[in-house]
């Protein structure tokens, strides 16, 4: 009984002192408008490609280009792989460009798409500086499968300090540029193409 007893407390004091596991988001605001009438007639599909480790909500920190360390009570609302997709959905719902735009990892006969290649979305640390680093290929396919565009993002945005909260600001910063970039081309592109 005795014996019970002590594990039971030394259970108790561990899990008193086991760390709060703390979640992040990213903030993108809309900033303007997009100038499209109506809803074109085409339809989009969005496939994202990751490595493993950012398939995971859990904050991915890089020391060096050959190590990388994964937080285990800090973590981002759903991980990278589904976050990059939802914000250029909604980048792309709100263009009016297309009249269905979703996530799969299949293409659909008929549909545009926009392949994304998510390389990084860590903090990196050099020295006495951290940056929110973000690395994406993306390429926008017609339906027939011909390349429209296609662009490599890298944004490393300098953080106020190495907590987690201002890798969520970096990030988010990040991610709007890229994202606005982009967009940009797309419409370019699809303007070109009569769309």
């Amino acid at each position: 009984m005795r014996w019970l007893t002590l594990l039971l407390l030394f259970l108790f004091i561990g899990a008193c002192t086991m760390p709060e596991t703390k979640v992040y988001s990213l903030y993108l605001p809309m900033e303007r408008e997009r100038p499209i009438p109506s809803k074109g007639d085409a339809s989009i599909v969005i496939v994202i490609n990751s490595p493993r480790h950012l398939t995971q909500p859990y904050i991915v920190s890089k020391k060096s280009p050959y190590q990388f360390e994964i937080s285990k009570y800090s973590k981002w609302e759903t991980s990278p792989n589904e976050i990059i997709p939802r914000v250029f959905k909604d980048t792309l719902s709100s263009s009016r460009r297309f009249k269905e735009v979703r996530v799969m990892n299949i293409i659909p006969d008929g549909f545009y798409s926009l392949k994304i290649d998510l390389k990084r979305f860590e903090r990196f640390d050099t020295g006495n500086d951290s940056f929110a680093e973000l690395a994406l290929n993306v390429q926008l396919l017609s339906h027939d499968g011909k390349v429209l565009y296609q662009h490599n993002i890298s944004k490393r945005i300098k953080m106020e300090d190495r907590s987690f909260l201002s890798l969520a600001k970096g990030l988010s910063s990040a991610l709007a540029e890229g994202v606005e970039e982009v967009w940009d081309n797309i419409d370019r592109s699809l303007t070109g193409e009569n769309f």
